[in-house]
């Protein structure tokens, strides 16, 4: 696992001549970090267009359902646009990090890790949207929607 997480690095580090642009978002989301029913939150996303088709960044989430349970979730992803449309991309990501969950005045830790899928919708001059569904664990599912803004390099 380690040497793979070296291969990784190298990859990417060789390729950081290449970017081109810098991106950061905030956005709502609603997901199964509850007991029972679902949760409401919100996420902020900074992240890196290392090439026109692959993108590397880091998200921080953090739901509530109000009630009993509260959970922030910071992670990194990895980003792959495999439909470039002409309004912008669908977008397959790799999520990892962990998941804090806030309960009754205790405080458990989880791994996470998960896929989304989306759509980077190219709005105005570096605006953007993007519509969002994913699934993993611990959090099952979650739909969201970010506004962002895209800066050129």
């Amino acid at each position: 696992m380690k040497k793979l997480c070296v291969l990784l690095l190298l990859l990417l580090a060789g390729n950081l001549y290449a970017q081109t642009g810098l991106f950061t978002g905030l956005g709502i989301e609603g997901n199964a970090n509850t007991r029972e029913g679902a949760a409401l939150g919100g996420s902020l996303t900074v992240g890196l267009d290392i090439t026109d088709i692959f993108a590397a960044g880091a998200k921080v989430t953090f739901s509530s359902n109000t009630d009993t349970v509260s959970t922030l979730e910071p992670a990194a992803f990895f980003r792959y646009y495999f439909l470039p449309l002409p309004l912008g991309a669908l977008f397959l990501q790799a999520e990892l990090g962990v998941s804090l969950f806030f309960e009754d005045a205790e405080t458990y830790p989880a791994f996470c890790a998960g896929l989304a899928v989306g759509w980077h919708f190219k709005v105005w001059e570096g605006l953007y949207l993007e519509p969002m569904f994913r699934g993993g664990y611990p959090f099952a599912w979650g739909v969201g929607l970010s506004l962002g803004y895209q800066f050129d390099l």
